[in-house]
């Protein structure tokens, strides 16, 4: 089994294809994917549609919840509406929507069923951060923390030696590249920015042999 995980898509179905393209994943591989699937680019629906895809036909994916993940569902259960107000409409066209109300059930439950985290026995993987001011930060971080927080520096011991893996913060390339010599992984590089020559991709890390692999924005 080979492990991957992959930082923000953001509405890039084309681009997150393209991507799964260069990675070959094989039935017995594991694809971690970090949160923020949807908003700002043109088609969360393909997004969202491609990991429902890979689902069905057995490949192992473990999403996490992103932000906008839990902006969307927020609105949904009217505890706000940040999402409506500054976030939804690319991801409402996508669906040919113009209303929460004429979501599909089948989306808003692949978002509902979303951990804000995941780990296995080397890595903890979370959208954003995890408050590392707590005793167990797995376990005691909120879920605010999770979508919205992020790290300051911390030790291997705070994990049970475990590496963090995010996304959420853009980082340069050089940066991201320099990540994976520390104990957090940060794999965000604004795929939809496409702003500056290091910023612009999706990116995806080999988590097995800490090969990068680097996806430029085509959507």
């Amino acid at each position: 089994m080979t492990r991957y995980a992959i930082g923000d898509i953001h509405g890039g179905s084309k681009t997150f294809q393209a991507l799964l393209g260069r990675l070959n994943l094989k039935p017995g591989d594991r694809l971690h994917l970090l949160g923020d699937y949807i908003d700002r680019g043109p088609d969360s629906r393909g997004v969202l549609d491609t990991m429902m895809r890979l689902m069905a036909v057995g490949y192992d994916v473990c999403p996490v919840r992103g932000n906008h993940e839990d902006m969307l569902l927020q609105s949904v259960s009217g505890t706000n509406d940040y999402w409506m107000e500054g976030w939804g409409i690319e991801t409402l066209k996508s669906f040919g929507a113009t209303s929460l109300d004429e979501l599909p059930d089948v989306y808003l439950n692949l978002l509902d069923q979303m951990p804000y985290i995941r780990s296995d026995e080397n890595f903890v993987f979370v959208h954003a951060g995890l408050d590392m001011t707590v005793a167990d930060p797995p376990t005691e971080s909120t879920p605010f923390a999770m979508v919205w927080g992020e790290n300051s520096p911390f030790g291997r011991d705070r994990l049970e030696g475990r590496t963090l893996v995010t996304g959420h913060k853009i980082r340069p390339l050089p940066l991201i590249e320099a990540s994976l010599l520390t104990n957090n992984f940060q794999l965000d590089n604004g795929a939809f920015t496409a702003m500056q020559p290091n910023f612009g991709n999706l990116v995806a890390v080999n988590l097995d042999t800490m090969e990068l692999y680097i996806q430029r924005w085509c959507d």
